[in-house]
């Protein structure tokens, strides 16, 4: 099916399947058992790895570290 438009005739798009992308955010807090922060980091590297691994789309990255008192 063909239609006039502005810029001549062509294919009608309404109804027809296109191309979205979607982002969001996510908001992580979670603690690990550890004797230093770098070894925190490296506990969170492991499970960002996990889970990056496991769902492809998902980007996990460090904002902070602090020890929780």
């Amino acid at each position: 099916m063909h239609a006039q438009n502005f810029y001549g005739t062509g294919p009608v798009i309404i109804g027809r399947r296109r191309a979205y992308r979607v982002k969001a955010e996510c908001f992580l807090d979670m603690g690990f058992f550890a004797r230093s922060d770098e070894e925190a980091e490296d506990l969170f590297n492991d499970f960002s790895d996990s889970v990056e691994s496991r769902y492809p789309g998902i980007v996990l990255e460090l904002k902070s570290i602090r020890e929780d008192d």
